[in-house]
């Protein structure tokens, strides 16, 4: 796996979440930039999705952001077959990925799901099925599961980070959102 990307998991990153008020247009324009970048990377690699959820799963997730309260939009008439509807987390880093142009209703894309307090052996087996991607898209949401993915993803091999913090400038918004690029660098290298 060459990269991870960790966005926040703010439905606020999707345009007109907020209705006309667009608080986070900044903090989408840097997300959406190191998506198409880590795309580019990834080549034509499959590309997965790691966020939390009610439980454990993994499979193709359909974006929705309903829990949020944002209505989905009409189904295209050659709607792909979804095993199941994401989380909001998930389903936001889904979304972030088509508008970079990894379309996961037409391009497959690998949505792994833990909660928040994953036992071991959870988490476990979502690092391992994670490690087949070229790219995951973390879904970054305080959760000790997502948290414990990620520390057993990069515990093997060397790593770089890229941290970039976006100001938003509103006042019912956190001070900064981050952006996290990990990659791993190959030996010698």
């Amino acid at each position: 796996m060459p990269s991870l990307v960790v966005i926040p998991a703010t439905p606020l990153l999707l345009p007109g979440s907020a209705g006309r008020a667009d608080p986070l247009a900044g903090l989408r324009d840097v997300v959406r930039d190191v998506v198409v970048s880590a795309l580019d990377d990834a080549g034509p690699g499959p590309v997965a999705v790691l966020g939390t959820g009610p439980v454990a799963r993994a499979g193709r997730l359909r974006p929705t952001l309903a829990a949020a309260g944002i209505a989905d939009p009409e189904p295209a008439p050659r709607a792909p077959v979804w095993e199941a509807d994401a989380a909001t987390g998930p389903s936001v880093a889904l979304l972030v990925l088509a508008d970079a142009g990894r379309d996961p209703a037409s391009v497959p894309v690998d949505v792994v799901e833990v909660p928040g307090d994953a036992p071991t052996a959870v988490v476990l087996a979502a690092a391992q099925r994670l490690r087949s991607a070229a790219l995951v898209v973390v879904a970054d949401h305080p959760a000790p599961g997502v948290d414990a993915v990620l520390t057993e993803l990069t515990a093997v091999g060397p790593w770089t980070s890229d941290v970039t913090d976006v100001p938003a400038h509103h006042e019912h918004l956190p001070a900064t959102y981050r952006v996290t690029v990990h990659r791993r660098r190959t030996v010698g290298a």
